[in-house]
């Protein structure tokens, strides 16, 4: 708060988070009128975060002393990455548009912000039963400028944390177990804590996991041909993490802040747009946890 008598100064107080008190997920949900399985409500009634409020300033000092060699590795896939784009999604365009002799500004064209490695935002996904998203927040109110909720802005001073990788193929691959990244296959709940404990890593409150399926790397080794088969969403063939309820109640139990993968859709495809338990309705509208597509993991 602005203290009127200071004006060059601000006032704040940190307010830890109890993760011990927050309800498990068998406990979800917690306002009498929301769906099984939703977090509605646990951060306040008008919440816009979702899982980000795993986020906290402790979290982050701790993330910091874990920095060792100060080397900077790029997650992203260059935009143009998929050619041509995945799903039928528009190609950027880029060109210079000259100001004078000596200087230029950059201008990109038919941008769509899933042609590459992205997180999915709260309003990205509603869910077909219940017709609402995250929190209940209605179609409607979706909508660009003031007065629109569950904008992926409110995330801009937020996102930053613990990253935990979790090398799914390379377990699979390790110990001689087949694995097909461009099939429809699933990393089971079961490999996924097999993994961890195999590179000796622990989930902690507020990790931003990431998951390596081999589908990045399978996709730029692939020819061409196959590579414009995907410009339809239906022929599109991913594995990717289990789609259940005991996958998200292991996520939120063990308060993940988010998760991603390098697969376009975290879970494998294709799945069925009208399955409840698909992973983006367990996830988007009901627990409010973000999930991140296209990362460059390997």
């Amino acid at each position: 708060h602005l203290s009127p008598q200071l004006p060059r100064r601000i006032i704040y107080t940190v307010i830890s988070m109890n993760f011990d008190k927050l309800p498990t997920y068998h406990q979800l949900p917690v306002k009498p009128d929301a769906p099984a399985g939703a977090s509605w409500g646990v951060f306040g009634e008008n919440d816009e975060l979702g899982c980000l409020n795993f986020l906290t300033p402790e979290g982050l000092v701790d993330a910091a002393r874990l920095v060792q060699s100060g080397k900077i590795f790029r997650l992203d896939a260059k935009i143009g990455f998929a050619k041509p784009p995945l799903f039928g999604r528009n190609a950027v365009a880029h060109r210079i548009h000259p100001l004078g002799p000596f200087a230029n500004d950059d201008v990109l064209d038919n941008y769509n912000t899933q042609e590459s490695s992205q997180w999915d935002g709260l309003a990205h996904v509603g869910h077909f039963k219940y017709e609402c998203f995250y929190g209940g927040v209605k179609p409607g109110e979706i909508k660009s400028g003031p007065g629109g909720r569950l904008s992926i802005h409110n995330w801009s001073d937020k996102f930053a944390g613990r990253g935990v990788l979790i090398d799914a193929y390379g377990y699979r691959k390790s110990r001689g177990i087949s694995v097909d990244p461009l099939s429809p296959d699933t990393y089971t709940l079961e490999e996924l804590k097999a993994a961890l404990a195999a590179q000796g890593t622990t989930l902690k409150p507020g990790s931003i996991v990431l998951v390596r399926t081999g589908w990045m790397e399978a996709y730029v080794d692939s020819t061409q041909e196959h590579k414009q088969s995907l410009t339809k969403f239906e022929n599109i063939k991913s594995i990717g993490i289990e789609r259940s309820r005991e996958m998200v109640a292991w996520l939120w139990d063990h308060r993940v802040a988010a998760i991603g993968a390098d697969n376009p859709a975290v879970e494998s495809l294709p799945f069925d747009l009208g399955d409840e338990n698909a992973l983006h309705y367990l996830t988007l509208p009901l627990l409010g946890l973000p999930l991140g597509e296209l990362f460059v993991l390997a």
